[in-house]
């Protein structure tokens, strides 16, 4: 933290190499974990004033920040640009973000020949990894939320968590139960407040958890292709 308000102080006194000093402050920054606010920090450079060398700094570093703050759309585009600007300054890593970056926004047409293009130019036996069974097995979230709703507990089983389900299962039928028997015996407010407010309650509730549990799972296994394409592409640095 002292380094990056160092910088911040060097800004206000108007210094002329803002550019370098907002990008030694995206470091800082990434280095706390705190990749918008680096990504936030690197947008206020006008990367036009500066130097072409710290012009590839900076796409590059806004790309990766972009990308490890989940802003995979701004990620993409960065790293266009800075093919566009800079053709012949594309790095092995530039070119291995944005194969990961097309992953995430389930590209996979353009993945795969990115992925291809580059274990051609890197001499890399070919993995096959983009044939489709061995692609990631992904959930329609909208899709998990309406099998909720229809059947409560069925989003969770389709989101693949079969004992989140049962849970859901077991916590709506038990009050139904309530709710019937509290009505049978007379207890009109327990049924209706109770029984029926809860019923409500986690009935509307699973249906959005449902929802997270699809995209929990669809994080999962990106993370986990992305995680043997990341095996591959490292080839080049024992090269």
């Amino acid at each position: 933290m002292p380094a990056r308000v160092a910088y911040e102080r060097l800004l206000f006194q108007g210094k002329t190499d803002a550019g370098l000093l907002l990008l030694k402050k995206s470091f800082c920054l990434k280095a706390e974990g705190k990749f918008e606010e680096a990504y936030t920090t690197l947008q206020r450079v006008d990367v036009f004033k500066e130097s072409d060398s710290l012009r590839t700094a900076l796409y590059s570093e806004l790309a990766l920040d972009a990308y490890l703050g989940g802003k995979f759309d701004q990620a993409l585009s960065t790293l266009q640009e800075l093919h566009y600007y800079f053709p012949d300054k594309n790095s092995s890593i530039s070119d291995a973000l944005e194969i990961l970056t097309l992953n995430q926004l389930l590209k996979w047409n353009e993945a795969e020949q990115k992925f291809n293009s580059y274990l051609e130019r890197y001499n890399i036996p070919d993995q096959h990894l983009y044939q489709k069974q061995r692609l990631p097995k992904l959930k329609n979230p909208a899709k998990a939320e309406t099998l909720s709703f229809l059947i409560p507990g069925s989003g969770q089983l389709y989101a693949g968590y079969p004992g989140h389900a049962i849970t859901s299962v077991l916590i709506h039928g038990g009050l139904v139960v309530f709710t019937v028997y509290s009505f049978t015996n007379g207890y009109y407010f327990s049924g209706a407040f109770t029984g029926v407010g809860l019923f409500s309650l986690f009935y509307n509730g699973g249906a959005g958890h449902a929802k997270d549990l699809a995209m929990r799972h669809n994080a999962e296994q990106l993370t986990r292709f992305n995680e043997k394409v990341k095996a591959v592409l490292s080839e080049v640095a024992k090269k």
